[in-house]
């Protein structure tokens, strides 16, 4: 949610209390299993369904 409304790992770390580096690898799984390759097009994929 917080991704596609232009959230920063850094200030969705802040709002879960996790780390910015911690976002970024979940995000990296989240990616893997929606194939694609990118933050943008993750979020696109989402809204497009």
């Amino acid at each position: 949610m917080w991704i596609s409304r232009g959230k920063t790992n850094k200030e969705v770390g802040l709002t879960l209390g996790t780390s910015p580096r911690t976002v970024n690898k979940h995000l990296e799984h989240v990616f893997e299993k929606l194939g694609v390759p990118t933050r943008t097009a993750a979020v696109a994929m989402v809204l497009k369904n």
